[in-house]
């Protein structure tokens, strides 16, 4: 079932066919109005969105209305937010990183060179689950024992309005939440699901864009010291985010719109990264761009409070691929997954080069 056909059944589902990786059409750039399916706002243009995640005024939330309750306690999750931080130290981050980038170095070295390997499967989900086992403390056994219950809870935040993923997750949500004891709560249980599931969703979109701009891969191998500024691109090109969702705390006006308390905002991220008015040629990835400034990773107050971590994680990762290996061309049609919140690659089939010359092979 397309998004559209689910949209004709739910009209709470959001129906941006554009607002995704493997889309043929750039997203449609919008000036902010109120969708009376979803009852709220919609904003896609950059300036709107970046307004938006610089205003006090609005507060994490969902569509659904019934979680009201849970997301009304504002200085509890700005509590959370503060002692996440804390745990997230710079120190902790460069050990993190350097015990990743040594883990990847190790398995780039073990991948097969001109025959079919599915990226994710082989590099991706290994080395992002290994994260998760640093990150939150548990053990390795724990971890690929509650692997495929993290699995659910990402299904259903990926695809949102699928009742059959929410009734999983649920019940994954209990199990889970039992298997951490000790610090920040985001850094428990949703941390888990989020290293060992959401991050493999993010390097699949920065490799398939990469499948798709060839040169940008040769560029980045022949000259490494990019690989911080070309992740920032691909994150801006390639992230898995479509939509993310903020709820007004009290009434204020949001560049000559009026918003009320309690109205819901939608914010388009991946078509905010595309605006034209924002970034020259949007639809291309170019890892030596210097129009910056994407929202994948949220901004301002509103920005992931580990995005430090997933900066670190996403080049700690991508960065022995693209230096061991010259060259990087499909070897399968990739079949996507997600929903109207995130979609990913399921599969990444590819075959890797030593060598400009075996691009071919």
């Amino acid at each position: 079932m397309t998004l559209m056909q689910a949209r004709r059944q739910n009209v709470s589902i959001p129906a941006w066919s554009g607002d995704q990786l493997d889309s043929p059409f750039p997203p449609e750039i919008e000036a902010p109005y109120f969708d009376d399916h979803l009852r709220a706002w919609v904003l896609s243009r950059h300036a709107d969105i970046l307004t938006a995640f610089h205003s006090s005024k609005l507060t994490p939330a969902s569509l659904n209305r019934e979680k009201d309750a849970e997301e009304s306690d504002e200085s509890g999750r700005l509590r959370m937010r503060a002692d996440t931080a804390q745990a997230l130290s710079p120190a902790r981050l460069r050990a993190w990183r350097d015990e990743l980038n040594a883990e990847s170095v190790s398995l780039a070295g073990r991948l097969p060179i001109g025959i079919p390997v599915d990226l994710m499967l082989a590099y991706a989900r290994p080395l992002c689950l290994a994260l998760a086992v640093k990150v939150t403390g548990i053990s390795k056994s724990v971890a690929e024992t509650i692997y495929g219950q993290a699995e659910e809870v990402s299904a259903a935040a990926a695809d949102p309005f699928d009742a059959r993923l929410r009734a999983r997750a649920k019940a994954a949500n209990t199990n889970l939440r039992n298997s951490f004891h000790s610090g920040p709560e985001p850094l428990r249980d949703s941390g888990f699901v989020a290293l060992s599931q959401t991050m493999p969703c993010l390097l699949g979109n920065a490799w398939f864009a990469l499948l798709q701009f060839p040169e940008q891969w040769a560029l980045l191998h022949q000259q490494p010291q990019l690989m911080e500024q070309g992740m920032e691109e691909l994150l801006r090109y390639a992230g898995p985010v479509r939509i993310l969702t903020r709820r007004a705390i009290e009434d204020f006006e949001l560049n000559g719109i009026p918003i009320h308390k309690g109205e819901r905002i939608v914010l388009r991220i991946f078509a905010s990264n595309r605006d034209p008015g924002r970034f020259s040629c949007p639809d291309e990835l170019d890892i030596l761009r210097s129009d910056t400034g994407h929202f994948t990773l949220g901004a301002s107050a509103h920005a992931c409070v580990a995005a430090g971590l997933i900066r670190a994680a996403a080049t700690a990762i991508t960065h022995p691929l693209i230096q061991r290996f010259a060259s990087m061309t499909p070897a399968s049609h990739v079949e996507w997954k997600g929903g109207s919140v995130f979609r990913f690659p399921k599969s990444l089939w590819v075959r890797l080069a030593l060598t400009e010359t075996h691009a071919d092979l």
